[in-house]
């Protein structure tokens, strides 16, 4: 069972950033997290997060790859297949599950916390 499940959904910087840092809030403080990456926020997943980055900030490859050290085996990332096949990603930068939303749809009815970025 999860803490919190965290459906990211938008490609907007500041709401990928937010929710990586959330997660790295919630995985800081002991919490189990499962995270659900689809259509444009997919992008966070890719080589392209190397780009991506806020005024004052680390790429935000810093942030994920963080959050991956910090929570280990307590951080579930997943890629929406459909999202990936509708935005035509066929690469991801990290070894994470590819799933369905009916996963994410499971894992947030367990979870005690459901946040969407």
């Amino acid at each position: 069972m999860v803490d919190v499940a965290i459906m990211m959904v938008s490609g907007d910087h500041e709401k990928m950033y937010m929710g990586i840092v959330t997660a790295i809030g919630y995985a800081a403080s002991g919490n189990k997290i499962y995270m659900f990456f689809t259509m444009d926020a997919l992008k966070a997943l890719t080589e392209e997060n190397e780009k991506i980055s806020l005024p004052n900030t680390k790429p935000l490859k810093y942030y994920v790859e963080n959050l991956m050290d910090m929570a280990g085996e307590d951080l579930e990332i997943v890629a929406c297949e459909l999202g990936m096949k509708v935005k035509g990603i066929e690469k991801l930068a990290y070894p994470v599950k590819i799933s369905g939303v009916s996963e994410f749809a499971l894992k947030s009815s367990e979870a005690k916390i459901v946040l969407v970025f």
